[in-house]
C-alpha cells in the first residue's frame, strides 16, 4: 500500500513539471510573436516616412501580418492613385448638383442665407432645383424663375435627390447626342427601329444592362445609356409674384363661380315662378272632339317633341298644335295638317308622309305613349286645357331671342311665343 502511495505522488509531482514547462514555452513563443510582429511594422513606418518623394505621391503601404507563420504582405501604391480611384469609383448621377424639396409641403426659398431675408419663392414637396453654390448649412439654387437660397436639411442632394425623384417622378430620357438609334434588343446589333436628335424627350423605363427602355413612335426600343440625360419631370419652384398670381386667379374663379350659381338660383327662382304664373295662366276653352287617330297622332307629336318633359311641357306642344289648327294665320285646320306641314316639326315629315323615324313613334300603341304621359296630355288640351294662351311656336329656351317675339312665355325647357 506504501508502494502504491510513493508510485502516485512521484506520477503527481512529474506531471506538474511537464506542465510548468509547457506554460513557460507558451509564454516564451507569444514573446518571440510580439517581437516579430514589432519589427515588421517598423520596416513598414521608415518605408511611408521615405522623404524622397512628396507627401502627394507618397507610398502607401498595406500590410496583411501572419503571425502564425511571421509573413508580411506589402501593397504599395502612391496616394495619388488612390484618389483617382476612388473619384472614378464614385456613380455618376444625373442630378448631380441638383436637390428635391421633401420635407415639408411648402420649403420657402429666401433672397439671403438667413430665415429672416426676404422670401423669392415656393419650392412644394417634390419640386426640384438647380444647385449653384453648396454650403455647410444652405445653399443657392435656382429652379423656374426664382433663384435664391434653401435650408440644406429640407432637401435631398445629389444621388440621394434621385431616389426620391425616381419613386415621384414619371422618368424621361433626353437626347444628348447628334442622332441615336433605338434597337429593337438591348444590343447595338440588333434592328434599328427609329432614331432620335439631339433634344429629343422620351418616355424611358427599366435599364437592361448598358442600355434602357424607351417608348417612341414605332413602339418600345432600347438606347444607349449614355446617350441621354435623364430628368423625371419634376415640378419647379414658384415665384411669390406667380403665387400672387394665381391667388389672384383663384379668387377670380371662385367670384364667377359664385356669380354662376347666384345666376342659377336666379333662374330657378324665374323658372318656378313661371311655372306658378302658368298655373294661374291655364285657361279652359271649349273641347275639340277628333277621331280616334288624331288622338293618337297628337299623343305621337306630343312624344316626339316633348315625350322627356314633365305633363305642363307636353300640354303646352299639345296647345301650340290645336292653337294652329284654331288660327286664321295658318291654313291647316285639322291636327294632320299641322303635323304634316313642311317645315313645322323636324324630322318629322318627308314629302307630306311620315318619316322612318316618326313612323317608330306613331307605331306605338296609346299604352306606350302614355308611359311618359303623352296620352294623357293630348286628352288634356283635347278636353280644352290651355296654359299658354294663343301663342303658336316654340324653341329651346338656349337658342330663344325673346327679344323678337311679341308674345312668350317660358315652360320647362322650351319658350313658347308668338310674332
Amino acid at each position: 500500500m506504501e508502494v502504491i502511495m510513493k508510485s502516485k505522488s512521484r506520477k503527481t509531482a512529474v506531471l506538474s513539471v511537464i506542465i510548468l514547462l509547457l506554460i513557460m514555452q507558451l509564454a516564451f513563443l507569444n514573446e518571440r510573436k510580439h517581437e516579430d510582429n514589432k519589427t515588421s511594422i517598423q520596416l513598414a513606418e521608415r518605408d511611408v516616412q521615405d522623404t524622397s518623394v512628396s507627401d502627394k505621391d507618397a507610398a502607401y503601404t498595406e500590410e496583411i501580418v501572419s503571425t502564425e507563420l511571421n509573413v508580411v504582405y506589402r501593397n504599395t501604391s502612391s496616394l495619388k492613385d488612390i484618389s483617382q480611384e476612388m473619384e472614378e469609383s464614385k456613380v455618376k448621377s444625373s442630378y448631380d448638383n441638383k436637390v428635391v424639396s421633401y420635407t415639408l409641403e411648402e420649403l420657402t426659398i429666401y433672397s439671403e442665407p438667413d430665415l429672416k431675408s426676404e422670401p423669392v419663392g415656393i419650392m412644394y414637396s417634390g419640386s426640384e432645383a438647380d444647385v449653384l453654390e453648396r454650403g455647410e448649412e444652405w445653399s443657392k439654387i435656382q429652379s423656374g424663375k426664382v433663384t435664391g437660397y434653401i435650408r440644406n436639411v429640407d432637401v435631398l442632394f445629389d444621388s440621394e435627390a434621385e431616389v426620391i425623384a425616381s419613386v415621384i417622378g414619371n422618368k424621361q430620357a433626353k437626347v444628348n447626342a447628334d442622332v441615336i438609334n433605338v434597337y429593337a434588343e438591348a444590343d447595338n446589333s440588333a434592328a434599328v427601329i427609329s432614331t432620335l436628335e439631339k433634344g429629343a424627350e422620351i418616355d424611358a423605363y427599366e435599364e437592361n444592362g448598358n442600355y434602357t427602355l424607351i417608348s417612341c413612335d414605332n413602339g418600345f426600343g432600347y438606347i444607349s445609356n449614355d446617350s441621354f440625360d435623364v430628368s423625371y419631370n419634376l415640378s419647379k419652384a414658384v415665384s411669390m409674384a406667380e403665387i400672387e398670381a394665381i391667388k389672384e386667379e383663384e379668387r377670380a374663379e371662385a367670384a364667377r363661380k359664385a356669380a354662376e350659381e347666384a345666376a342659377a338660383q336666379a333662374a330657378a327662382a324665374q323658372a318656378t315662378a313661371a311655372q306658378n304664373a302658368i298655373k294661374q295662366q291655364t285657361t279652359t276653352r271649349g273641347a275639340y272632339t277628333v277621331s280616334a287617330e288624331e288622338l293618337h297622332l297628337l299623343a305621337a307629336i306630343i312624344y316626339w317633341e316633348s315625350g322627356w318633359e314633365p305633363s305642363e311641357g307636353q300640354l303646352a306642344v299639345a296647345n301650340v298644335v290645336l292653337n294652329r289648327v284654331f288660327s286664321s294665320r295658318f291654313s291647316q285646320n285639322t291636327i294632320t295638317s299641322v303635323v304634316y306641314a313642311p317645315g313645322q316639326f323636324s324630322g318629322v315629315s318627308e314629302n307630306g308622309v311620315p318619316s322612318a323615324r316618326f313612323q317608330a313613334v306613331l307605331n306605338k300603341s296609346n299604352e306606350e305613349l302614355n308611359v311618359r304621359g303623352c296620352y294623357d296630355s293630348a286628352l288634356r288640351a283635347l278636353a280644352g286645357e290651355n296654359n299658354i294662351g294663343d301663342l303658336l311656336f316654340f324653341i329651346n329656351v338656349k337658342k330663344a331671342d325673346i327679344t323678337k317675339y311679341k308674345g312668350y312665355t317660358i315652360v320647362n325647357n322650351h319658350c313658347f311665343y308668338t310674332y
